[in-house]
């Protein structure tokens, strides 16, 4: 099989972190007064992103509850663990000789969560929020990648857990693979090239 490049979205498609950022959410809501849901919070933020959601609520305090929730979210990285089978998927594919890469909408602590759950050394290079990309589903930061590292389109994937990550594939011309574990409220695009319920199946896809 011929040699393919993964850009891989990280939360919630590497590490499982949203046990981690709903309470985030809810910590940053509460210390400005607002009483928030964990389930509501979830299908929000997986629907579009943290962001937006805090943006919908439309309250004096956005700018401030979106920079606490950043803190929090920067620092309260210890209980984050991988996804299940990403060590070994990420190591199946990369013997059969893919590459993978990151692009995230994560900041600061991407790469100490990728280095504690011993990820970081599958990944040729990690774009985050710190390298000022405009956000997901705009493709710039993908093509960013693609011209420095010359990938052709049709031997590139996104690999993510939301309809934003299908949008920005889609909006890059290259394929999409859309990781629904049981549970999520995510939906098919349309745009995808391929859903998956486990990383895992991945090495059946691509030959690994």
């Amino acid at each position: 099989m011929e040699s393919l490049s993964f850009l891989w979205d990280m939360d919630g498609t590497l590490v499982d972190s949203y046990p981690a950022i709903v309470p985030n959410v809810i910590d940053a809501c509460a210390e400005y007064g607002y009483s928030i849901d964990a389930d509501t919070v979830y299908r929000n933020v997986i629907k579009t992103s943290v962001g937006s959601f805090l943006e919908s609520l439309d309250t004096p305090h956005t700018a401030s509850v979106k920079a606490r929730f950043q803190e929090l979210n920067d620092t309260r990285i210890e209980k984050i663990r991988p996804m299940s089978r990403a060590l070994e998927t990420l190591s199946r594919l990369r013997e059969a000789g893919h590459r993978h890469f990151v692009y995230t909408h994560r900041g600061a602590s991407c790469r100490a969560i990728l280095e504690n759950c011993g990820l970081l050394p599958y990944f040729t290079e990690i774009v985050t929020a710190l390298d000022g990309y405009p956000r997901k589903p705009a493709p710039d930061a993908i093509f960013y990648l693609m011209k420095k590292y010359a990938l052709a389109p049709a031997q590139c994937y996104y690999v993510g857990d939301r309809s934003l990550d299908m949008e920005a594939s889609r909006n890059a011309s290259i394929g999409g693979i859309l990781l629904l574990v049981p549970g999520s409220p995510t939906e098919p695009t349309g745009y995808e090239s391929h859903v998956v319920r486990d990383l895992a199946e991945l090495g059946g896809l691509f030959g690994a």
